[in-house]
């Protein structure tokens, strides 16, 4: 590729990352103590596929396959301490948790700045990490698995705050 095709790619991706930007939602997920790297790769895609508008980690890790080359289209922020930038954001914490607090997810009503706050795949969620939330929702279930794997309940839990706060969008297909 000559020089002046590679600036026009260049320039062509800015314009459409900040066309992308320019129709996010306003909402963030944020993944602290994930275990598996893979979910957060699978997250970082659902985030892309309803255009989050930021994905907050701990640490900069996670599968790049998993993303299936979303994650350098999205806003990715890595920080120590996921709630406190969460909160000085102004970000409604929104733990996605099975708790005594937890309110089923179809009866929940997403605040339009929210932030979901994911669990560790195996321990789940620390009380002190639910207490610093504002809400806590769940995703009902009944089959014999007592929960579902982070990235799909993720997914589940972006979809429904898209649905709730849906717009016309323009699709890259």
């Amino acid at each position: 590729m000559s020089k002046p095709q590679i600036k026009f790619w260049s320039e062509r991706r800015q314009e459409m990352k900040k066309d992308l930007d320019s129709r996010r939602l306003p909402c963030a997920v944020a993944i602290p103590q994930s275990k598996f790297v893979e979910n957060v790769g699978g997250i970082i895609r659902t985030a892309n596929a309803f255009l989050i508008q930021e994905i907050i980690l701990d640490r900069a890790v996670y599968n790049k396959a998993a993303t299936a080359g979303t994650a350098n289209w999205e806003n990715i922020q890595v920080e120590e301490d996921v709630i406190e930038y969460a909160t000085k954001k102004g970000y409604v914490k929104i733990a996605l948790e099975q708790h005594s607090r937890s309110i089923p997810l179809w009866d929940f009503e997403f605040p339009a700045n929210s932030v979901i706050v994911t669990g560790h795949e195996v321990e789940g969620m620390s009380d002190e990490m639910v207490e610093q939330c504002d809400y806590v929702i769940e995703i009902p279930q009944y089959g014999l698995v007592e929960s579902l794997n982070v990235a799909t309940a993720t997914s589940i839990a972006l979809y429904e705050y898209c649905r709730q706060h849906r717009r016309e969008t323009k699709s890259y297909k």
